[in-house]
C-alpha cells in the first residue's frame, strides 16, 4: 500500500522536498523510497500513507539541510592540511584496508554493465541529479533509479560480502 502510494504520489514528494531543500527533491525522495523499502514491507499496514510519505521525506530534506550547512561550515576556509587532520591519524592497517576496499570497489565497478556503470559514477560524482542520469540515458527516472539502486547493490555485495 505504502509502496503504491509512493510511486501515484512522487512528483509530489519531489515538489515538497524542494521546497526545503532546493534542487535536491529527486534524490532526497530516491533516498525515502530506499528507506521505506527497507523497513516497511507488504506484511505492514501504515494507517496514513500519505502522511507516512511526507513525514519521511520532510525528515530526510531537513537532514540534507543540516548536512549541507554543516559541510559549508565546515569546509569554509580550511585549508587541505586541516581537512586531514580532522579526518583523524592513519595507520598501515588502516590505510591497507582503505586501498582494498577501493580495489575491490573498482573490480566491482568494472563488472557492471555500461549503462549502469555511466549512471553509478554520474551519481557519485554528485554533479548529477537523478533527472539529469535518467536524460543522459533516455530512460525515465524511475528506470535510472532502478539502475543505480542494482549498482549500489552489486558494488556492496563486492566490497561488504556477507557475514
Amino acid at each position: 500500500m505504502v509502496q503504491q502510494t509512493f510511486i501515484s504520489r512522487r512528483s509530489d514528494l519531489i515538489k515538497y522536498a524542494e521546497t526545503i531543500v532546493p534542487n535536491h527533491g529527486d534524490d532526497i525522495v530516491q533516498e525515502a523510497w530506499f528507506r521505506i523499502n527497507r523497513t516497511v514491507t507488504a506484511t505492514v499496514d501504515v494507517i496514513a500513507p500519505d502522511s507516512y510519505l511526507f513525514r519521511v521525506v520532510r525528515n530526510l530534506a531537513i537532514d540534507v539541510k543540516r548536512k549541507l550547512g554543516r559541510e559549508a561550515e565546515t569546509t569554509r576556509d580550511a585549508t587541505p592540511e586541516e581537512i586531514a587532520a580532522v579526518a583523524g591519524p592513519t595507520s598501515p592497517e588502516r590505510d591497507f584496508l582503505a586501498a582494498e576496499q577501493m580495489r575491490l570497489l573498482r573490480e566491482a565497478i568494472d563488472e557492471l554493465p555500461e549503462r549502469t556503470r555511466i549512471a553509478l559514477e554520474m551519481r557519485r560524482s554528485g554533479q548529477y541529479r537523478l533527472k539529469d542520469i535518467a536524460e543522459h540515458l533516455g530512460v525515465s527516472i524511475a528506470m535510472a533509479h532502478e539502475i543505480i539502486a542494482r549498482g549500489i547493490a552489486h558494488c556492496r555485495s563486492r566490497v561488504r560480502p556477507p557475514e
